[in-house]
């Protein structure tokens, strides 16, 4: 018992309580737990997990499930903000193009016009 106490500080952990250090060594050296109820200490049972145990692994699983979903709706907007991106990216040189062409025409029609007309002068 002596030692499991020692472990507990040499591990830097705080002192385990005498009722606990009691118990695990009962635990250990019997399997009839009758006198630690009797005696109202709580043995700790490895084999079953407690409600409150139960009640976390469910809300973590829970909340693994939801962080997965999560996760996938964020890769679904990532992809629809690349493919927004990418449109606006082709618009944008549609629209300088098509800028372009229509100086162009601009020109042209103004040159149709002052061949004639050449006394008329109109600048753009």
């Amino acid at each position: 018992m002596e030692t499991m106490r020692a472990e507990a500080v040499a591990d830097g952990q705080p002192r385990m309580p005498s009722a606990e250090v009691v118990s695990k060594v009962l635990l250990q050296n019997s399997c009839n737990t009758t006198f630690l109820k009797n005696v109202g200490i709580a043995t700790p049972s490895s084999k079953s997990p407690t409600a409150v145990e139960e009640a976390l692994r469910e809300e973590l699983a829970v909340e693994k499930q939801g962080s997965v979903v999560m996760q996938q709706e964020l890769e679904d907007l990532k992809k629809k903000s690349e493919a927004a991106d990418e449109t606006l990216a082709r618009t944008k040189t549609q629209y300088e193009e098509l800028k372009k062409q229509q100086k162009e025409s601009n020109v042209i029609l103004t040159r149709l016009l002052n061949m004639n007309n050449p006394g008329i002068s109109s600048q753009p």
